[in-house]
């Protein structure tokens, strides 16, 4: 069931099942992007859990499936605006959040934080050794440093590398926008 039209349905119906599994597909984009708002990561688990919240006691006000995802990134961003507003130091209005992320940014921020959590997903399919190298590699470190860093051959780091990103190009296919932020 990956169509969110099914998942709204079955939700509908009353499916936690279907909730569990619209969840566990939206949750790292919804974090993710609610550290535009909030730094603390309790904080912004408590925005995500506060959205689906929200979301299953108010689906059937929903009319059609493509409102889900805007309304749960809409309801984070809300929910951290909120916060911002009653624990900071220094009070941003509402008229002052929205000059600091234009509707732009905010479509490009969903967009950004999908993609990374795409990425993450295929990252964390990798072999526990493989995803080391590709983590390591993704924050700079060349190859005879990833190789100095875990103890390993220069020509393992190379082997391994190389068929880890055969496995997440496989994984990711279809998806040329994920592959072009691979190789930046």
């Amino acid at each position: 069931m990956n169509d969110d039209k099914l998942i709204f349905e079955a939700i509908k119906k009353g499916s936690q099942a279907a909730f569990k599994q619209l969840f566990d597909k939206y949750y790292y984009a919804l974090k993710g992007f609610s550290r535009r708002y909030v730094t603390q990561d309790d904080i912004c688990e408590d925005a995500v859990q506060k959205a689906f919240v929200s979301l299953w006691e108010s689906i059937h006000e929903i009319k059609y499936a493509g409102a889900l995802k805007s309304y749960l990134f809409a309801t984070v961003r809300n929910h951290c605006v909120n916060y911002v507003n009653r624990e900071a130091s220094r009070k941003i209005t509402s008229d002052s959040m929205d000059e600091l992320m234009a509707e732009a940014e905010y479509k490009e921020a969903i967009v950004e934080e999908e993609v990374y959590s795409e990425v993450y997903k295929a990252i964390k399919k990798l072999s526990p050794q493989s995803r080391k190298i590709v983590v390591l590699a993704m924050n700079g470190l060349k190859n005879q440093e990833i190789a100095d860093e875990l103890d390993i051959s220069i020509n393992t780091v190379k082997t391994l590398k190389k068929r880890a990103y055969e496995h997440l190009r496989e994984d990711l296919k279809g998806a040329s926008w994920v592959l072009i932020l691979l190789l930046i």
